[in-house]
């Protein structure tokens, strides 16, 4: 064979050394060979050694070995480890075949190590002399030679360095060649020549190999653990530790090998289970994620984002196993400091936790750390034990891992049945499966009644299902447990619950759980929406969404959505443009009205529409189409900005949400606009008052704030519509409440102002709505304020607040009125309001402006100005220009 086909980098000639290269070596040493001589005689057992080694040769082309040296055995060279287990399984198999054809026992031992080594080309005249054509040299030979001299017949012991790597890769063998391997750590064993202790790993096929750890010998001694030494040498280890241990500390500590920082990210791998208990196969990898979370320093990439990135990387998420190799390009990839690979493992009785952090530039394990305890029920506290050591190593203070580190029993669940369900269902969950997540979501609430976080995963599934009801008792469920959720979780289940029950008082918590943990993107994309929506303070919501949008966040396409979205409101279309864009880079699908409503705000129409579809395609929601009228009114297609047909409820038949009932209240707004007579607006008004003040009186505390807005915008109307007593009453069936969330108060302020207007008193009507304008008042405060300003015969101040309303078209657009109930109507008057505009100017004597905002009005509503409900004010402007 070539060098070409190993890809091995030999060095090119005599006395050049090549760089050193990780390789794994393989020793393999016939047992009793001479007393296989002596029984069978020379020529026999040459007939006999001549086979084996035609048989030997054969297997190691077969998985791309290279011979290096031969003497009882050979000397094998092999690029990865699991090549080399592969072959070491097949060479004994064969030799078992051999030994029953033949009728004679020939055993063998292996020997695998893996590390760097130095390969190079002797000269063709130390060849001819008998020098070997390949030299390699390194630390990895004599220890790959001890672990052969170590092994039993039969047996293939390897170091854990290789054995972890080629365990995980054992998957590529094929299930035949893996159904009957077994893989048994036998604990560190020191070998003569060898400075430091080594772990050792058996693989072996389960019909014929010894699967027993080897007893120590003149080159190799077993390494006790401390509870099978002699309790004199124990004493003797406590004295030496109490006499030299301070010292030793400042003295051999060394500084950190990779560079982490406060808040870096770290990959955490598949699990590597060395037993034969499979519930550790989809719980313990879980668990580390949730005691390394509790950390402040310390971030861990979330598990879909681990699984986008291998889909990049053009592997199956389901079956791939995030290895050393490729835990370390996910790590690279998404910007992660580190890699950490957990391991379980059967050792002298004792389950042992292990966890290397890896660094993911050379693949190289920079730390190591383990616990071990007696039973599967202490693998939890092992990996509390193991979670603390390793925030401690990656620059963590000691302080504040004491501080930040509760049980796993406490913060998760002490059942490891309960713990696989809930990862399974979070697994589900990551891929929007949510009929699937909530089953193993309960089905681990049966196991562990107390498992907050599993509550918590609950409630998230029944408010995406809009059942907020249901949200709420399983978050009020996790917070009756505090002792059962880490500070993190306890602050994030207490905003929600606040959230529902006094939505005011919620904004408060939001913004303390986003400052405090930053990256903590589930909380701080949670806390911008709630920011925009219970009080448009876009402005503030907008830092929070930068942080949520980071690489990391596995939903940051709903980030950058959202982000792009509060962009348009505050007028920054090109930022809003490139949010969207990479939103839909990051894999957003089939929610584009905001994006369509961001071209529109801007009248580019033909790209809105283009993006949002015809009718009966796109989001197919309440909100879709509230901004199809919008959009269809924007461009003056008054007769046609009618409801789509293919709106989809948001909840059950009736509820306030229900399309009819939303849908309702726009074409209600629209109509206090088109000049539809006051005394049918006002009767088609008080049917909906009652009938929602219906439902707001037995509705769920958390369906509450939605109903009261719907009432009180209701209120405002019938306000406009000169109805001041039915106005009232709507005030009356949505009392105000110290909880309700800022929005809901302004629009109560505004229906207030504009009973004042048209009671006559205009000046009342400003005294209110004067202290609401501070960046984040609702886009109809405006237009109450030019109709006031009109009635006091201020039309300077009219003429400003006119150009303001013209001027905001984003905030028209993009302002949360629940479901977008506001938006058809905002975006009318700002149309309107260069009629409006154009009115004032001319009063004002300033003709010019007059003309010019009567002709923007003209080309944006084409139609209206000469036919519609506008063209009699048009018509007047027009005579008196």
């Amino acid at each position: 064979m070539t060098a070409e086909i190993h890809q091995l980098e030999v060095a090119p000639g005599p006395g050049r050394v090549a760089t050193p290269q990780l390789r794994t070596l393989v020793v393999c040493d016939i047992a009793d060979s001479t007393a296989l001589v002596e029984r069978m005689g020379d020529q026999n057992a040459a007939n006999i050694i001549r086979k084996h080694d035609r048989l030997a040769r054969a297997l190691i082309e077969q998985h791309r070995g290279r011979e290096i040296d031969k003497t009882d055995g050979f000397l094998l060279l092999f690029e990865r480890p699991v090549q080399a287990a592969a072959f070491a399984l097949d060479y004994q198999r064969a030799l078992k075949h051999m030994s029953a054809a033949d009728g004679v026992v020939v055993r063998a031992r292996v020997g695998i190590h893996m590390g760097d080594v130095v390969i190079w080309e002797n000269s063709p005249e130390d060849v001819a002399r008998g020098a070997k054509p390949i030299e390699v040299e390194g630390l990895v030979k004599p220890v790959a030679a001890r672990l052969a001299q170590l092994a039993k017949p039969q047996q293939i012991l390897m170091s854990s360095a290789a054995a972890g790597i080629a365990h995980r890769a054992e998957g590529e063998l094929g299930r035949d060649a893996t159904a009957h391997v077994r893989w048994e750590t036998h604990g560190r064993y020191r070998f003569k020549g060898i400075p430091e202790p080594i772990e050792v790993v058996e693989v072996g096929d389960t019909e014929f190999a010894p699967l027993h750890a080897p007893k120590s010998g003149r080159t190799a001694k077993r390494v006790l653990p401390w509870w099978r030494r002699p309790l004199t040498l124990a004493a003797e280890a406590a004295m030496l530790v109490i006499a030299v241990g301070v010292g030793a500390w400042f003295l051999l500590q060394s500084p950190p090998t990779l560079a982490f920082g406060a808040r870096d990210w770290v990959v955490v791998g598949g699990l590597h289970n060395l037993t034969t208990d499979k519930l550790f196969d989809q719980s313990v990898d879980s668990a580390l994620r949730i005691s390394l979370e509790q950390s402040q320093y310390v971030n861990v990439l979330p598990e879909l984002s681990v699984r986008q990135t291998l889909q990049r990387m053009e592997l199956n998420p389901d079956k791939a196993t995030v290895n050393r190799a490729v835990g370390s390009q996910i790590a690279l990839r998404d910007g992660a400091r580190a890699l950490i690979l957990p391991m379980v493992a059967e050792i002298g009785g004792r389950v042992r936790v292990t966890a290397e952090v890896i660094d993911p530039n050379t693949q190289a394990t920079v730390y190591s750390v383990s616990a071990d305890g007696v039973g599967a029920q202490s693998v939890l506290p092992s990996l509390d034990s193991v979670s603390k050591q390793l925030r401690g190593k990656l620059g963590e203070a000691l302080a504040m891992v004491s501080k930040q580190s509760m049980p796993l029993a406490h913060v998760a669940t002490a059942n490891l049945n309960a713990l696989k369900a809930y990862s399974l269902g979070d697994a589900a969950y990551s891929v929007l499966d949510l009929n699937t997540a909530e089953a193993y979501f309960n089905e681990a609430l049966q196991i562990d009644p107390h498992f907050a976080l599993a509550r918590v995963s609950l409630a998230l599934i029944y408010y995406a299902q809009n059942r907020p009801d249901k949200a709420l008792k399983e978050m009020r469920a996790a917070q009756a447990d505090p002792a059962r959720l880490s500070p993190r979780e306890a602050l994030y289940v207490d905003a929600w619950v606040t959230n529902f029950l006094a939505p005011r008082k919620a904004l408060e918590k939001w913004k303390v759980l986003a400052t405090v943990y930053p990256d903590y993107f589930r909380g701080v994309g949670a806390s911008a929406f709630f920011i925009w929506s219970d009080s448009n303070d876009f402005t503030a919501a907008i830092p929070y969404l930068r942080q949520a949008a980071a690489p990391e966040n596995p939903h940051r396409a709903i980030s950058e959505y959202l982000l792009g979205t509060l962009h348009a409101e505050a007028g920054h279309y090109a930022d809003a443009m490139k949010a969207f864009s990479r939103a839909i880079a990051d894999g957003l699908r089939n929610q584009y009205s905001y994006y369509a409503a961001a071209y529109a705000a801007q009248r580019q129409f033909p790209k809105a529409l283009s993006i949002l579809g015809s009718p009966g395609t796109g989001d197919a929601s309440i909100v879709d189409a509230n901004i199809r009228i919008a959009i269809a009114l924007d461009q003056g297609n008054w007769p046609t900005a009618s409801v789509p047909g293919n709106v989809t409820p948001a909840s059950a038949p009736g509820d306030s949400s229900s399309p009819g009932t939303s849908l309702d209240i726009t074409d209600l707004s629209l109509r206090a606009i088109d000049g539809a007579p006051a005394k049918a607006q006002t009767a088609a008004l008080a049917g909906y008052i009652d009938n929602v003040g219906k439902t707001l009186a037995s509705a769920d505390i958390a369906m509450r704030s939605d109903l009261k807005f719907r009432v009180v915008l209701a209120g405002y109307l019938a306000a406009h519509a000169g109805d001041v007593q039915l106005a009232q009453r709507a005030l009356a069936i949505a009392k105000a409440d110290p909880s309700d969330i800022p929005l809901l108060d302004n629009l109560r302020d505004v229906a207030e102002a504009e009973i004042q207007r048209v009671s006559g008193r205009p000046q009342n009507a400003l005294a209110i709505l004067k202290p609401l304008v501070n960046g984040s008042e609702l886009y109809v405060t405006h237009v109450v304020m030019m109709d006031a300003y009109a009635d006091a015969h201020a039309n300077v101040d009219a003429l400003a607040q006119a150009r303001w309303l013209a001027s905001h078209r984003g905030r028209a657009y993009f302002e949360n009125t629940v479901d977008q109930l506001l938006t058809p109507f905002n975006v009318a008057q700002s149309n309107l309001a260069l009629l409006d505009e154009a009115e004032f100017s001319l009063a004002l004597g300033d003709k010019p402006a007059a003309r010019e905002a009567l002709a923007k009005f003209t080309r944006a509503w084409p139609d209206l100005g000469r036919s519609g409900f506008t063209a009699a004010r048009v018509n007047k402007l027009a005579a008196g220009l």
